[in-house]
């Protein structure tokens, strides 16, 4: 013989909340939707290692050719990165708040202010050339 419905509801009760429970804690029930989370963590770290490289590239620009470009270019696209990152995940809470979560932007904005002053005066003018009078 079968089990009673008593047992049958009580046994689907308990999985359906083991699986709410579940996707509660984060883990994901569904193969498209886990599938989906992968490819966009992986999109994300792709991103981040690419914002990463073009910082550095920016900066050896700025070191080893004190380019204005260089630094123009990092003010705006990494401030976007930094601050997206920051008003995206760390202010609503996603990423808890702390010394490494809050470290980018506040280097990039220490950098915005500090970098000017080593670098070559922006306009640079050049003398007029004295004409040359024969005697």
């Amino acid at each position: 013989m079968g089990r009673s419905p008593v047992h049958r509801t009580s046994r689907n009760a308990s999985t359906r909340e083991s699986r709410n429970a579940a996707t509660l804690r984060g883990i994901c029930t569904d193969t498209v939707t886990s599938a989906v989370l992968g490819h966009l963590g992986l999109n994300f770290v792709i991103d981040v290692g690419a914002a990463g490289l073009l910082g550095l590239a920016l900066a050896w620009m700025i070191w080893k050719k004190a380019s204005w470009s260089a630094y123009f270019i990092a003010v705006a696209v990494i401030g976007v990165i930094d601050n997206a990152f920051l008003f995206t995940q760390v202010v609503p809470g996603y990423i808890e708040l702390n010394a490494g979560s809050i470290g980018g932007p506040v280097i990039w904005a220490i950098a915005c202010i500090v970098t000017p002053f080593g670098l070559p005066p922006l306009s640079t003018s050049v003398p007029s050339a004295q004409p040359v009078t024969a005697r």
